[in-house]
């Protein structure tokens, strides 16, 4: 069966989200019909029966039909034509004709890139509200096919803002007969803002397979053909408010690379799940012609009874990101929710994860700069919470969690727990808002790995996880409502009582 969370039960963002924390699991109606999902030979071979996922039904774009406003001082532009050539000017404010529109080829190539749509002006407003910008794969593949040279938009501009945009890929080529660029967005000018615009992002090769065939820049078996929704490349000030993400093919929702400066606001982020399992039912494609095995970093066996993401991350930074502030923001089912490997300030608040694909929270900084988790909130549904043994070690930084129940009907997995952190002179505490036991043997948080160790840390665990310190933690006190394994040296633990954190309906 096709799962989704329902846009008509969606949170009702300035008003709740900062206080409360709802899991809404749905059927999709054609399941509820009893009605076999459809086939999407957009995305999957036809041999194959229909694939089975976990995904967020993206909403139908609201277009007028009759009057609509035109603010004061904005010129009105009623074509693709005529809005590809403003996108190229300073100093406007632009209202494109509510409609949908298609980009049926590139524009003009620039500095050996080439795109569909190329935004060299700044200081411009565009009001997009009821305006849908379709960028289909049949466009995508007139695009050259070589790596990081082509994206639908580059925006070279800076001092921008992109208001009520509906962007969105169609799928008008078979799987996997087409080629996708790199981003939809690619930002390069720097503060440059979106505001409530919503993203469908659709088309990568091979689709169905998380990293089992690649990611990055090694491949296995075969072409890599990812579609990122945004990429930042050391540009300054991006700000993303009150926008919807649908990450919907293999690539990052955003990734940041040498940026100074960047704002997540009130958005979502939402991915695909499916179950490998599912992997196993196929009669052709890329898991069948090896064996069924992975081929990235290693050839092996596809484990069974685990959740693999469809995705890359929801936020993800690479090179020196620094003065990164998220809040109020939801990631789910994508491959890490918040992958965040900074050499100065970053700042997550009420920034929330459900179930993450791979780890929900990786968030490191360095001396240097200072790493924040304050209220933010997770499920323990398929795949562990934490990851910390990445990037650089976390010194001096501060982390507060908050963990929810999984959604109903889902199953633990093997890799299911509160995951690893590491650090030094670090604080971390795992508040509790579950409502049911925590799946026993998938309940425990583990404090330093093999590589990297937890010292000089405090950990608060108000759950009834239990906390195991590894020989690598050295120097911690830990305050424990659950059971405290201690394997390192010089450790104190403390029983704590049960507190229960308040849920409001």
């Amino acid at each position: 069966m096709v799962f989704c969370y329902n846009d008509a039960m969606m949170w009702f963002w300035n008003k709740i989200i900062r206080n409360a924390w709802f899991v809404l699991f749905v059927v999709a109606a054609s399941h509820c019909a009893g009605q076999e999902p459809e086939k999407n030979l957009g995305l999957q071979l036809e041999a194959n029966p229909p694939m089975q996922i976990i995904a967020r039904t993206p909403p139908e774009p609201e277009i007028p039909t009759g009057d609509f406003e035109i603010r004061d001082g904005y010129e009105l532009i009623e074509s693709l034509d005529e809005f590809r050539k403003a996108i190229k000017k300073d100093g406007q404010k632009i209202r494109l004709k509510p409609g949908v529109y298609r980009v049926k080829g590139p524009d003009e190539s620039y500095e050996g890139k080439q795109h569909l749509l190329a935004v060299h002006g700044s200081n411009n407003h565009f009001d997009l509200r009821g305006t849908v910008i379709e960028t289909p794969t049949s466009a995508q593949s007139r695009l050259p096919s070589k790596a990081h040279v082509s994206s639908c938009w580059r925006v070279y501009g800076s001092k921008n803002t992109f208001i009520g945009g509906y962007f969105r890929n169609v799928l008008d080529m078979d799987y996997p007969d087409y080629r996708v660029a790199d981003n939809e967005f690619e930002i390069l000018g720097d503060d440059n803002r979106f505001y409530a615009c919503t993203f469908l992002i659709q088309g990568s090769v091979p689709y169905g397979y998380t990293d089992y065939y690649g990611k990055g820049a090694g491949g296995g078996g075969g072409r890599l053909d990812k579609h990122s929704c945004m990429g930042i490349i050391r540009a300054n000030g991006t700000r993303v408010e009150h926008c919807k993400i649908y990450q919907h093919s293999f690539g990052h929702a955003i990734h940041l690379h040498g940026v100074d400066g960047f704002l997540a606001s009130d958005c979502l982020i939402s991915g695909v799940l499916r179950p490998t399992n599912d992997i196993f039912k196929e009669k052709d494609g890329r898991a069948k012609e090896y064996g069924f095995k992975i081929l990235y970093r290693g050839e092996r066996p596809i484990p069974r009874d685990q959740m693999i993401p469809l995705t890359e991350s929801g936020i993800r930074t690479y090179e020196e990101v620094q003065n990164v502030i998220i809040k109020d923001t939801v990631v789910e089912r994508t491959r890490a929710c918040y992958a965040l490997y900074c050499i100065g300030e970053v700042h997550l608040e009420n920034a929330i994860a459900r179930e993450a694909g791979d780890f929900a929270f990786a968030v490191t900084s360095t001396k240097a700069g200072k790493a924040t988790m304050k209220n933010c909130h997770a499920d323990l549904a398929y795949n562990p919470v934490f990851n910390f043994t990445r990037g650089e070690l976390s010194v001096r930084n501060d982390y507060e969690l908050t963990l929810h129940d999984p959604p109903e009907g889902s199953s633990p997995t093997p890799r299911t727990g509160l995951g690893i952190i590491c650090g030094d002179r670090c604080q971390f505490e795992i508040l509790d808002a579950t409502t049911k036991p925590l799946p026993a043997g998938f309940d425990r948080l583990v404090c330093g790995d093999k590589k990297r160790p937890l010292i000089n840390s405090k950990v608060t665990n108000r759950t009834a996880a239990t906390v195991v310190l590894s020989e690598n933690a050295r120097g911690c006190v830990v305050y424990s409502v659950g059971p405290v394994i201690d394997q390192g040296r010089g450790n104190r633990v403390v029983k704590i009582k049960e507190r229960r954190e308040k849920k409001e309906k």
